[in-house]
């Protein structure tokens, strides 16, 4: 109703402006004038519009709160301040595991798809029962599109201005990398990149029509043993994949190194390329060229960290207002037993990884007290595990019995990061 009363009243102050004007301005003056005032009102009514819609949209999300949070328990731990979220995906059996007969690890599920029980043989034979849970636990039967439900109310807080870390972790063969990246060219088996990559053009295009603009950069390396290396160019250092875009920084020829802008608390990977793209189509086919030459690299290994890095930064002169963040999606590298590894260079390559795990753990642990330059990764990631931050850990584990060893860990590290957090909240 007050809406429909402004808008009346906004009609009859043009049609006065009009009236007072036809005694001194000539027919063509006035079409004109006509045409420019009716575009102005179209447009304010369009963004006052859009307003009540967002106002209605959040109005009704308090209303229906229960509702929302039963739903997505990862907006309850949002909503009380907490800024980590750990999720749980088993991956589906392959169809050659599913054809060989491959033994089954033994594991149920709460109702409420939050908690995962993990049923081995522990001492004298006997049958241990231990029991994880988490803001939400996907069973083998879980889409990719399912997956993404659950964090798609992070890319809304990046587009806001906060800074977002989500990144998969888990040993090699649990389908962490199927989840984070996934078949860019399938609907429906793209992973969390290309879907993230969606959802932010698309909220880009609706804000818009609110007065915003936003700029897009991103950054994509990999972390091998505590070095990084450009994945936006070739491993020959001759081909720049951001050649074709608007803009890149960062000189191939020198080596990459982290450093800090404190006063936008933002991260620079120096010597790094940064694609300035405005299209979501570029930045698609950027992604999918990437993955493609990633999966066929010799260097890629399970041992080497993947970080996608997209910087957005947004300006509203109409409501002298700005935003900026960075939202960093992370490939973890398999944390390995030292035990079965073959061979020096694997033990080493082990050792540094669990190094690394140990101290992602505690930068997440302590936040503003962490040492962020003990290793490259939290080096890498200082400003998007600080408590501004918010951050969204998913556990990939397997399915096989012969993996229920790994499994565990997997599980246990989840619950040690949940936990750690939900003391904090």
């Amino acid at each position: 109703m007050s809406s429909q009363m402004e808008n009346s009243f906004l009609e009859r102050d043009v049609k006065q402006v009009v009236e007072n004007a036809l005694t001194s301005l000539s027919q063509e003056e006035l079409t004109i004038l006509k045409m420019i005032i009716k575009e102005k009102c179209e447009a304010i009514i369009k963004r006052r519009s859009l307003y009540e819609s967002l106002l209605e949209e959040t109005y009704n999300n308090k209303s229906n709160a229960e509702e929302v949070i039963r739903k997505n328990p990862l907006d309850q731990r949002m909503n009380n301040n907490c800024d980590i979220q750990v999720i749980c995906r088993v991956r589906p059996f392959s169809d050659n595991e599913i054809k060989n007969k491959i033994e089954p690890a033994e594991l149920k599920f709460s109702d409420d798809k939050r908690i995962i029980y993990v049923y081995a043989e522990g001492l004298n034979m006997q049958v241990m029962t231990s029991s994880y849970e988490f803001e939400r636990v996907f069973d083998g039967s879980a889409d990719q599109e399912e997956i993404y439900s659950e964090l798609s109310p992070l890319v809304q807080s990046a587009i806001s201005g906060q800074n977002i870390c989500i990144f998969t972790y888990g040993s090699s063969g649990s389908g962490k990398t199927y989840t984070m990246e996934g078949d860019a060219y399938s609907p429906e088996k793209k992973g969390i990149i290309p879907r993230v990559i969606d959802e932010i053009y698309d909220k880009i295009e609706d804000y818009k029509e609110l007065g915003w603009s936003f700029v897009v950069h991103v950054q994509y390396i990999k972390i091998y043993n505590e070095t990084i290396q450009d994945l936006l160019i070739d491993e020959d250092k001759t081909t720049n994949t951001c050649n074709n875009h608007e803009r890149s920084y960062g000189d191939r020829k020198k080596p990459c190194k982290i450093m800090y802008n404190e006063d936008t608390r933002m991260t620079v990977i120096e010597n790094a390329q940064r694609c300035n793209i405005s299209q979501k189509k570029d930045m698609e086919n950027l992604v999918h060229k990437i993955l493609a030459c990633k999966s066929k690299s010799s260097t890629t290994k399970p041992s080497s960290h993947s970080v996608l890095i997209l910087h957005l930064e947004g300006v509203n002169p109409l409501e002298n207002m700005s935003s900026r963040s960075a939202l960093s999606l992370i490939d973890l590298a398999c944390p390995e037993n030292t035990n079965k590894s073959s061979g020096f260079a694997q033990i080493t390559e082990a050792q540094i990884i669990n190094r690394q795990v140990f101290y992602l753990r505690n930068a997440i642990q302590q936040t503003n007290r962490a040492n962020y330059c003990d290793t490259t990764l939290t080096s890498l990631l200082k400003y998007s595990l600080d408590g501004a931050a918010k951050v969204c850990m998913i556990v990939n584990v397997s399915p096989l019995a012969d993996s229920v060893n790994e499994t565990k860990r997997s599980l246990n590290f989840g619950r040690i990061v949940r936990n750690m957090k939900a003391g904090m909240a």
